[in-house]
């Protein structure tokens, strides 16, 4: 078959190796002038891993990551909110603190050794069907109606991975009555990446109530990702104030992030990036399949959107192999395998956000009221955990 993907991101890159793989022809349009590493720490729980595994890229990837033991929450007086660990489930699990962009330069390889043509400055806003008989075939549309000459093209159907913001979604909501909801949190984060002499096995989160949130998520031998959670309208307002006044503030609230923040001297380091919800009521047109961010995008609060996107890849792949090559099929057979995990996943982001960044004072106070109480009962504090591996198929499964 002869396969469109739109987005070069994670999921993008990993859908286009394994249907490259199966021995289809694919293409991936990037909306980019050019392809490159970029992103923050991103964590790999053993979901994700199990699919890198399968690609041979698992070990390229933990050769130049942090190999994690669990992940610890706490107050800003140092009192620990929640700490997880890894083998309190299983001896064999642990997670990956990655750079986003080291994991695409891998996946990006991957693809080119597949034989995977990759087309940049080309964003795909839709398609239009053409009449081939049994043989259904599409023709891609393109935000910049000069690309389309040079890359018009038949292909058997799409795959949306083009993020939280999908042109090709929208597309399917005009044209094909597909149903989509997106919410724009009212908070937001800063992020930023550097080299460090700081140390850890964990991922450390320090809360002040429900106003301040400071992460250290550890990527490398001597690299850390550092984020400072805020409302997404103050941001202009910030980076207009004094940065060493903001420092300072960071420090009082996470002392651990000293050595990631001294010899830092303006904003422009730090990248900002908001949260959003993306609901739909199926992943796929008559033509389209969504993947990724841009069928289920959720906020950043449970770490699991590039796992749930490595995922998509993988198992959509195998439903096309499993009905024949069929579309349509395979859409139906990958939303049913699918469905479960990812409104479970997106409820319980949605659920739980609010009670790390948002207004007012009581959600911060039952968090910390119960929150701790959680993993002391033993059948909670697994679930918690398969919640964190990413290994959960829904709220009973």
């Amino acid at each position: 078959m002869n396969i469109a993907v739109a987005g070069c991101g994670i999921t993008g890159t990993a859908a286009a190796y394994f249907l490259a793989k199966a021995g289809h022809q694919v293409t991936i349009f990037e909306q980019a002038k050019q392809c490159g590493p970029v992103g923050a720490g991103i964590m790999l729980q053993p979901s994700g891993q199990a699919v890198l595994r399968s690609m041979g890229l698992l070990e390229p990837i933990e050769s130049c990551s942090a190999r994690l033991a669990g992940m610890t929450a706490k107050l800003v007086s140092g009192k620990n909110l929640v700490q997880l660990k890894y083998a309190d489930l299983s001896s064999e699990l642990y997670g990956i603190g990655a750079h986003r962009g080291r994991l695409f330069q891998l996946l990006y390889q991957a693809c080119e050794e597949a034989g995977v043509t990759i087309c940049t400055g080309a964003r795909v806003c839709g398609y239009e069907s053409l009449d081939k008989g049994k043989n259904k075939k599409v023709r891609l549309l393109f935000e910049s109606p000069e690309e389309e000459p040079k890359l018009r093209g038949e292909f058997d159907f799409v795959i949306g991975a083009d993020g939280s913001l999908s042109a090709l979604r929208d597309h399917l909501c005009r044209e094909e009555g597909l149903k989509s909801r997106t919410i724009e949190y009212d908070y937001a984060a800063l992020w930023m990446t550097t080299r460090t002499e700081y140390r850890s096995d964990q991922l450390v989160q320090v809360v002040n109530g429900t106003q301040e949130l400071v992460g250290i998520l550890p990527i490398g031998p001597d690299e850390c990702s550092f984020f400072w959670g805020l409302k997404a309208d103050e941001h202009q307002q910030l980076i207009l104030a004094s940065f060493s006044d903001w420092r300072d503030s960071a420090l009082r609230t996470c002392p651990e992030a000293e050595p990631l923040l001294a010899d830092k001297t303006g904003f422009e380091e730090f990248t900002f990036a908001r949260y959003r919800h993306v609901k739909t009521n199926r992943p796929h047109g008559a033509r389209a399949i969504l993947l990724g961010d841009a069928a289920h995008a959720t906020s950043p609060h449970l770490g699991q959107g590039a796992n749930l996107g490595l995922e998509d890849a993988a198992l959509f792949a195998e439903a096309l192999a499993e009905t024949g090559n069929e579309f349509h099929n395979a859409c139906l057979l990958f939303a049913k395998r699918r469905s479960r995990q990812v409104r479970f996943y997106q409820s319980l982001t949605r659920i739980l956000t609010p009670f790390f960044q948002s207004r007012g004072t009581w959600k911060g106070v039952a968090r910390n009221l119960f929150l701790p109480w959680f993993p002391t009962i033993p059948f909670v504090r697994r679930q918690m955990l398969r919640t964190l591996c990413g290994l959960k198929k829904g709220w009973l499964g």
